[in-house]
């Protein structure tokens, strides 16, 4: 008769020294959880995914002419380590409201050309923005901007030059093939 084998044997993460032997069925899986993630971690296996072939990630921050957080060095290192450990192909955007032309259609044609390029099945997109964020004038409403104040709160002109609205750019991550991780640092 075949003798069942655990997870952590399975997966050939046994290790002598950190065996568990608890009664419970529920405590030995989250002793053999935790110890797989342990030796995951130690051996440096999470780079690779068993889920994604490929992981693309989109950092936007505001053009320091238009960042009152200074975000740039902060998304510098972030870049660092998306690229040099985990091994993830990234791009930066910087927004910048001195730009001819609405801010709002600056990032969706940077979001639609990103998704357009990048989404593919078995592929994770990261979309990773640095800057002001605060709730929109709808239910639900994100609005993102470079400056925590605007000039003129009925200055709707000077509000749509300066701020965005990432509902509207939200839905053009919708249709990707890929799965989307959003992560707002505001």
């Amino acid at each position: 008769m075949a003798q069942a084998t655990s997870l952590i044997e399975r997966e050939g993460l046994y290790d002598e020294d950190s065996t568990v032997d608890y009664e419970s069925k529920d405590g030995r899986d989250a002793s053999e959880y935790q110890l797989r993630w342990i030796n995951v971690m130690n051996k440096g296996n999470y780079n690779c995914s068993e889920n994604y072939n490929r992981v693309e990630v989109l950092l936007l921050r505001w053009d320091d002419t238009c960042d009152d957080m200074t975000t740039q060095h902060e998304v510098g290192q972030l870049k660092n380590v998306f690229e040099k450990e985990f091994n993830w192909h990234t791009e930066l955007h910087c927004l910048n409201n001195k730009i001819e032309g609405r801010l709002q259609l600056q990032i969706n044609a940077i979001v639609a050309a990103w998704v357009n390029k990048y989404s593919k099945p078995n592929t994770l997109l990261v979309v990773y923005y640095a800057g002001h964020g605060r709730p929109g004038t709808a239910f639900g409403q994100l609005e993102l901007m470079g400056v925590r104040r605007q000039s003129s709160p009925n200055d709707d002109k000077r509000k749509r030059l300066n701020s965005i609205v990432w509902n509207k750019t939200e839905e053009l991550l919708k249709p990707a093939e890929a799965d989307v991780l959003e992560i707002f640092d505001w």
